[in-house]
């Protein structure tokens, strides 16, 4: 029984020694070794040490070829994890570093993506829709030729069906609460012609949101 206990103990011990060691050892190694360590976490969804280990990739290797394409893949990640505030972050700071003329209007495409994913988050939130419909408008404007400009104006469409949505349903609390002004100022909003062109079903309201609801 002894001999026993003491070897559990002694196992314990051994395993937390070297554990320990080898994370302190997680250090000065080669860009490749932190490339692939990140795409290792990324496919087995640990998304928090994906961002860790990039984290020693720009430390160790601020001007590694690596890090551009690092950023790009974590960002998609973040995006398909629906963590769109940590998507963003990386397309900024891709821009920031490596935002040549000929990647532009790409990195502003994911920007724009990764707001209208977001959209089922703050489908209610007035700013958040303004300012991503605002994103979309500019895109169209700025990047004419671009081969995400039909993708950018099905997403400029999308937000804009859902932004006249939330004006009804905004001038429809007012219609009960019998402010005429203000209803009248959220309908006006709307934007008729595409409302009479696309013919919009109206989300779905399960009846026990609906309750609590517009």
């Amino acid at each position: 029984m002894k001999n026993t206990l003491f070897f559990l103990i002694s196992f314990v011990i051994f395993t937390l020694f070297f554990g320990c060691s080898s994370k302190d050892n997680e250090y000065n190694k080669p860009a490749s070794y932190w490339y692939q360590a990140i795409l290792k976490e990324i496919k087995v969804g640990s998304l928090e040490n994906a961002d860790n280990f990039f984290s020693s990739l720009q430390s160790e290797h601020i001007n590694s070829p690596l890090l551009p394409d690092a950023m790009l893949i974590l960002g998609q990640a973040h995006i398909d994890a629906k963590e769109f505030i940590l998507a963003d972050y990386y397309f900024d700071e891709y821009l920031k570093r490596y935002g040549t003329q000929d990647v532009l209007d790409y990195i502003a495409f994911l920007k724009l993506k990764t707001h209208y994913l977001a959209f089922i988050n703050y489908s209610k939130d007035q700013e958040f829709l303004e300012n991503s419909v605002s994103e979309a408008e500019n895109f169209l404007i700025k990047f004419p030729n671009s081969r995400y400009y039909e993708l950018a104006k099905t997403i400029q469409m999308r937000l804009t069906l859902g932004q006249n949505e939330l004006n009804k349903a905004i001038a429809n609390v007012y219609s009960k609460q019998k402010k005429t002004d203000a209803k009248e100022l959220y309908l006006n909003r709307i934007d008729n012609t595409l409302e009479e062109e696309s013919k919009p079903t109206p989300s779905h309201i399960p009846w026990y949101v609906k309750i609590f609801n517009w």
